[in-house]
């Protein structure tokens, strides 16, 4: 399989990538507003559980409300992914050990983890509207991280900024 014909099989059996953004948009937005109404150890922990349900929700998004099948096998596009899966398994963990010393960065940190994985995802889907997702991500962090942004709000502005771009992805794909 050729890389084209891969990134177009990727992009046909996970609507663009849209559904996989759209639910962990869903999963920051619930972590930040677990931080904001009860405290940063459940957001954090909202994220981590939360984290692991966006590609099985995703993938039940992508067959039953946009009616696509499986990527061809063998993809290396799907390889390429689950691999880059390693940058957010490394970014959480380095979070959670920071979060020790200064909590308020938890949510800063991993959004930095999840920008770096959107900046593979332009090489799985060859859009480069994950490269400017990614780069957005990464600078709400910086920022973050610069200024001292509360937790909430970093991780309210990370999965607003996906929820948006995944309207982007999803609203034509569902026509």
């Amino acid at each position: 399989m050729h890389l084209r014909e891969a990134q177009r099989d990727m992009r046909r059996a996970y609507v663009n990538g849209g559904v996989g953004i759209f639910v962990s948009g869903l999963v920051w937005v619930i972590a930040g507003a677990v931080t904001l109404y009860v405290d940063l150890f459940s957001g954090m922990a909202a994220l981590f559980f939360g984290g692991m349900l966006i590609h099985p929700l995703s993938l039940l998004l992508a067959r039953r409300v946009f009616y696509r099948g499986r990527a061809r096998a063998p993809n290396p596009m799907e390889m390429l992914a689950l691999q880059s899966t390693a940058f957010l398994i490394i970014g959480l963990a380095i979070a959670y050990l920071v979060s020790g010393t200064y909590g308020d960065w938890f949510f800063a940190i991993a959004l930095l983890a999840v920008g770096a994985r959107y900046l593979v995802f332009q090489t799985v889907y060859g859009m480069r509207l994950f490269l400017m997702l990614g780069l957005v991500l990464i600078i709400i962090a910086a920022v973050a991280l610069w200024f001292g942004i509360t937790p909430a709000f970093v991780a309210l502005a990370g999965g607003a900024t996906e929820l948006l771009c995944s309207a982007f992805i999803l609203v034509p794909a569902k026509r």
